[in-house]
């Protein structure tokens, strides 16, 4: 055995959580071997340790590799433990109780949104999103908060297979998604509606560390309460939010 292996080994593992993290259904054994270049007798061993560990969980049915309960035990441990996370789980409450609506944090994670905290008004529970999972960024306005940056070039090549609708109201045009993100970076917000989940519609700003989006914040509201007075009572609570939580990421080294 080299001295490089046993990092050879963990970085495989890592990429098998990471891979399987990004898709709720799993992989199989073939599937991951596959997506990963990795030969079935090398990875078979490292699947067997990760699901003796409680990181993943075989499927029975469909035999496929999940996600399981110690890796999310692992990353709550990392946000709830963060003085940050903390102060930003306390403003997004404040967001909640100011506008009644669900509240989100998210960061971007391969072109796809991917959902760090999720704080719901006790009064109204609508939103289908779950902590953990993701959405394509496109389709999102909190994605679309986090893509603000991104030139058409770049959106090309970040999703280099198009554009493919979650609902008949999702964006498919590369030079209409460019010119929504290029309003973005005019206004400091994104919108949705109804283009990830029908009936929703979202705002979202980004969260801007030395200068560069490293994560976003949004309100989700259905349509019947998607009204001016709220809408305002939401951009006023997210802009405020949003000022605070960038003065206290200046200096600290924090990835979401």
């Amino acid at each position: 055995m080299t001295q490089t292996d046993p990092h050879r080994s963990l970085s495989r593992a890592l990429d098998i959580l990471e891979l399987c993290s990004s898709s709720p259904g799993g992989y199989t054994l073939s599937q991951l071997s596959v997506r990963l270049s990795i030969s079935k007798g090398s990875i078979s061993p490292l699947l067997h340790t990760l699901r003796q560990r409680g990181y993943l969980l075989l499927d029975g049915t469909t035999r496929c590799y999940r996600i399981g309960s110690m890796a999310f035990h692992v990353g709550n441990s990392y946000l709830d433990g963060s003085n940050l996370m903390e102060e930003i789980q306390r403003l997004m409450e404040g967001i909640v109780a100011d506008c009644g609506e669900t509240c989100h944090l998210g960061s971007l994670k391969s072109g796809d949104v991917f959902y760090l905290k999720k704080v719901e008004s006790p009064l109204h529970s609508h939103t289908v999103t779950v902590v953990g999972r993701t959405l394509p960024a496109y389709s999102t306005g909190i994605g679309k908060a986090l893509l603000a940056d991104y030139t058409l070039p770049q959106l090309k090549a970040l999703y280099y297979d198009g554009l493919y609708p979650l609902t008949e109201h999702t964006i498919t045009d590369f030079h209409a998604l460019a010119d929504q993100l290029a309003e973005v970076r005019r206004t400091g917000f994104a919108f949705e509606c109804e283009e990830s989940t029908r009936g929703i519609r979202c705002i979202a700003v980004p969260l801007r560390r030395d200068g560069q989006v490293s994560a976003a914040l949004s309100v989700a509201f259905p349509l019947n309460r998607y009204l001016p007075d709220r809408v305002e009572r939401a951009r006023s609570a997210l802009n405020q939010a949003r000022h605070q939580i960038e003065a206290l990421m200046r200096g600290v080294d924090i990835q979401f």
